[in-house]
């Protein structure tokens, strides 16, 4: 008899949305509560969330830092044991064959730990692999202080020997000690952790850090249609960037090119850049970082959308709401969601090292009515080739996890 899901075990690093996984785990346990689902959060914070609180959800938290923050940062980010004995202590408790556990977050707080914790129940374990973590010790196969995508194989003679962090090398080898803790812990020859990509270029990524192509799912994340009709991007003049303000997301490549093409340029979101952005290019509007529905307005006001990430992409959330409300994208040749926009008439991939050749595309988007409404009809009638509704989402999850209960997700 197939078994049917009792309970799902989200653990994350945190239980308030700081970042793309901890939105998406937040998310999923909402729509799994509403579906009468029962639901455990595991996370690696205080826990004092009211919204899981009011929602019924068993909230089990060990009280954790993010790493910047904590004063054991530099220890319990390479293996925390507070969280491996507390996640143990939980299996233990509530374990049973229905069910199954879920790691979204786990690189702030958590750290490898959790899957030691999961050994014993891998077959019914799955991370969804939001970044590159599970496979690359920076978690983005780029090379940051160069801007350039790396093409090594993650944690070989040269990948150590490269400087590839944020910060500086001393940081890069912390990170290489947390990456064969986790290569240890999380064996994909002897446990049965499956994974879902959340696009399908990241496998080949994946695939290179050790991860087995057979243990791959590829779930596409879920995009908000946050404008109901399509936009008629073809009338109007803004381009939109979303997004963080920092150096390796690109905006200030993209407001030099929007300044030299003379096309008006809105900004929403903040960072380390801001400020030096704002000096250099005055005339963009800078919104900060706005609710759904003010980006659902700023949409309205749109041409099209740029992602102009210097280093590697796995998706894209802003850039795939923006298709759903019949934006045109522009990417990067680093956003993974680049071939597949393209692919389906939705917009372009442009290498956004090349100065000029940028800014010739804004001209001629800004130019071509024609084309632009041509990708904006495609965009909002194909969006879901990048990205699921929400209600799919959670279909294909809870389907994904009853394939978990019954032997038939991982190999």
């Amino acid at each position: 008899m197939a078994r049917d899901l009792g309970r799902v075990v989200i653990i994350n690093d945190t239980t308030v949305a700081r970042g793309g996984a901890a939105q998406l785990a937040l998310q999923l346990t909402r729509d799994l509560v509403a579906r009468g689902v029962k639901v455990t959060f595991f996370a690696g914070d205080n826990g004092d969330s009211e919204e899981l609180a009011a929602l019924g959800v068993d909230i089990v938290a060990i009280g954790g830092a993010p790493l910047l923050k904590s004063r054991r940062g530099f220890i319990d980010g390479v293996f925390n044991g507070k969280a491996a004995r507390r996640l143990k202590a939980l299996v233990a408790e509530i374990d049973g064959p229905d069910v199954v556990y879920h790691v979204h977050g786990w690189s702030q707080i958590l750290s490898p730990s959790v899957f030691a914790a999961l050994a014993p129940v891998a077959e019914r374990s799955v991370v969804t692999a939001h970044d590159f973590f599970l496979a690359c010790p920076n978690g983005n196969f780029s090379i940051y202080p160069k801007s350039q995508q790396c093409h090594l194989s993650p944690m070989s003679a040269r990948c150590i020997a490269t400087h590839c962090d944020k910060r500086r090398y001393a940081h890069k080898l912390w990170r290489v000690a947390r990456q064969a803790v986790l290569n240890a812990n999380i064996d994909f020859e002897r446990a049965l952790f499956s994974v879902l990509a959340i696009q399908a270029g990241m496998i080949p990524y994946l695939a290179r850090g050790g991860v087995p192509e057979k243990r791959i799912t590829v779930m596409t994340n879920p995009a908000a249609r946050l404008a109901g009709a399509r936009v008629a991007a073809e009338d109007n003049r803004e381009i939109l960037y979303v997004g963080r303000l920092e150096h390796e997301k690109g905006a200030d490549i993209l407001a030099r090119a929007a300044c030299e093409a003379g096309a008006p340029l809105r900004v929403i979101g903040a960072g380390a850049d801001e400020a030096a952005i704002r000096r250099a290019y005055p005339d963009a509007v800078f919104q900060g970082w706005a609710t759904q529905s003010e980006i659902g307005e700023a949409f309205h006001k749109a041409r099209f959308f740029v992602m102009p990430s210097r280093c590697t992409e796995p998706f894209g959330l802003a850039a795939a709401e923006a298709l759903r409300a019949g934006l045109p994208v522009l990417t990067s040749t680093s956003c993974l969601i680049g071939d597949d926009v393209k692919r389906h008439g939705m917009g372009d991939v442009c290498d956004v090292f090349d100065h000029a050749a940028l800014c010739d595309r804004i001209s001629a988007w800004m130019d071509d009515d024609d084309a632009i409404r041509a990708m904006s009809v495609a965009a909002f009638e194909r969006a879901t080739e990048i990205a699921q509704t929400e209600a799919g989402w959670v279909d294909s999850h809870v389907a994904f996890y009853r394939r978990l209960l019954n032997g038939g997700a991982s190999q």
